[in-house]
């Protein structure tokens, strides 16, 4: 088997292990755990993942490859491939979401939201934790869980991310500027 078919087959393997997960245990912190666990084994598999078959087209933003998807746009992972310095606002997903590490590094930075939300376009946020995503570990999120990514370049950073939801389809998605202590609904990303 090649290594295209062979790396085709972790990720159907892994994504039904998933889907199973979430089935028998809905969305929780353990179930969470759970497919974090399964991620990090097929990304422990780093022969799978070669840097020049996720080298970013684009260099200044990088780029997300679609591993697997569902039909009903559940149950989406990507690969996502930056060799640039590359930062998110504050943003909430609306969908569970675990992110481990291949290479490279990728911080996440946690927030709280310190408003009460009872005024349309204020969403003040503070920091409360941190975690640098390396090869063999990773992060969990429930859908209103609020993270920033930084990441650094030159080297190559390769990263999965799974979601409950496909990217594509969560349209009501809120990003947060800390500074200015507001928020926007922020479009869809779209298909890659």
């Amino acid at each position: 088997m090649n290594m295209i078919m062979e790396r085709e087959q972790a990720v159907t393997e892994t994504v039904a292990a998933v889907r199973r997960i979430e089935s028998e245990q809905g969305v929780t912190t353990a179930s969470l755990d759970a497919i974090r666990a399964a991620l990090i084994s097929l990304g422990d598999r780093r022969e799978l993942f070669p840097n020049e078959d996720f080298t970013p087209r684009d260099a200044e933003n990088g780029q997300l490859y679609t591993l697997s998807q569902d039909e009903d746009c559940r149950f989406a992972l990507y690969l996502n491939s930056s060799a640039c310095n590359l930062e998110t606002p504050p943003h909430d997903h609306t969908t569970w979401a675990v992110v481990v590490g291949i290479s490279g590094g990728e911080l996440n930075r946690f927030y709280r939201r310190t408003d009460d939300g009872s005024v349309a376009g204020k969403g003040e946020v503070e920091q409360f934790d941190s975690f640098n995503i390396i090869a063999g570990t990773g992060i969990t999120m429930m859908p209103t869980d609020i993270h920033s990514i930084h990441q650094t370049g030159p080297s190559l950073n390769l990263h999965l991310h799974m979601y409950g939801r496909a990217l594509t389809e969560l349209t009501n998605r809120v990003q947060y500027d800390k500074d200015a202590g507001t928020y926007k609904v922020y479009p869809p990303t779209p298909s890659t």
